[in-house]
């Protein structure tokens, strides 16, 4: 996710310059709300204050949408580059993961893959049916500081343009493995939810479990209109990851916004090693740079989830009390 000014830092600092920027962005939001008050019911969706304007691709982004969204508007939403794609590559064992875990195989009919690049789009259409090609302002490997906040600004403006449509949308990184279906534990009621290790022991910034969910409404609307509006106004604040802007309670409570943390015991990563993993339901592979060692070692993954799941479809006491990864991934 992107970065809308930390408070933490507003404290901190004697030159309270970007209290304007807070202020203005309540009197937006304000706005919204009575504008949004005296529309008719159905027409809430439409909210931006960049208005989301139809073009080629809008219209393909409309169609995926559609073919691909559950009953209550949900789909589920991953980015992809080039270097990610073809056989054996991280997308295949990420489109795997949902083949062999318990009740999600379903779930495929409803995850839109969005790809960066023309052979990445054409590996996606040969293996899967809802692929969409986005057309990236930036770079397509974010190396850099810089090209790492116009990745983050890219996919908040995909991200904003599926809200914007009343869509409500399950993202994931593609270095997610899927072994249990987490969405009965999204609340409806909230705007976001999402996994966080909100107290890392190391000291470093709060992060996700490479997923979160989104419900589509005019608070959640306005959520990505103001980190637009941050972007566009100040593009060099420090990134910050979704968890670190959700705990920052001033803001989301300011903006109305509802969030309900998950528990991370659940969702696993290399970073985070899982107390129970007979119990998982995601596992991500972070803390990994190299994808030679990310594609190594997510084969462990799932090599380990299948023998968990064969002992006990034999009715034995199957447990998977650890992983064999990270192998290569600390290293």
């Amino acid at each position: 996710m992107g970065s809308p000014m930390s408070l933490r830092r507003l404290r901190d600092m004697k030159q309270y310059r970007y209290l304007p920027l807070i202020a203005f962005s309540a009197l937006v939001l304000l706005c919204i709300r009575l504008k949004n008050s005296s529309q008719p019911i159905g027409t809430t969706h439409d909210v931006s204050l960049l208005k989301f304007q139809p073009n080629p691709e809008s219209s393909e982004l409309v169609e995926v949408l559609r073919r691909a969204s559950m009953a209550d508007r949900t789909i589920i939403l991953t980015i992809v580059e080039e270097a990610w794609t073809g056989p054996g590559s991280v997308f295949d064992l990420f489109l795997e993961s949902f083949r062999i875990g318990q009740e999600t195989k379903w779930l495929l009919n409803h995850l839109i893959i969005v790809t960066v690049g023309r052979q990445a789009f054409q590996y996606c259409k040969s293996l899967h049916p809802h692929c969409f090609q986005l057309t990236p302002i930036g770079v397509s490997k974010p190396s850099t500081g810089e090209q790492l906040h116009q990745h983050s600004r890219d996919r908040h403006d995909l991200l904003h343009k599926v809200l914007q449509l009343g869509y409500n949308l399950v993202f994931t990184e593609v270095d997610v493995m899927w072994f249990r279906n987490p969405i009965p534990h999204f609340n409806p009621q909230d705007e976001v939810t999402i996994p966080c290790d909100l107290e890392p022991k190391d000291g470093s910034n709060k992060q996700d479990r490479g997923l979160f969910y989104v419900k589509s409404n005019d608070i959640s609307v306005g959520f990505f209109n103001y980190l637009k509006l941050v972007g566009v106004l100040y593009p060099n604040t420090p990134f910050e990851s979704l968890c670190e802007i959700a705990t920052q309670q001033e803001i989301m409570e300011m903006l109305g916004m509802r969030i309900k943390f998950l528990d991370k015991a659940y969702f696993g990563g290399f970073c985070q090693p899982l107390k129970n993993n007979s119990e998982v339901y995601t596992m991500q592979a972070n803390c990994c740079e190299k994808i030679e060692s990310k594609v190594h070692d997510l084969k462990l993954v799932l090599d380990d989830w299948r023998n968990f799941t064969r002992q006990s479809s034999n009715n034995s006491l199957g447990t998977l009390s650890s992983w064999r990864a990270p192998d290569k991934c600390i290293q």
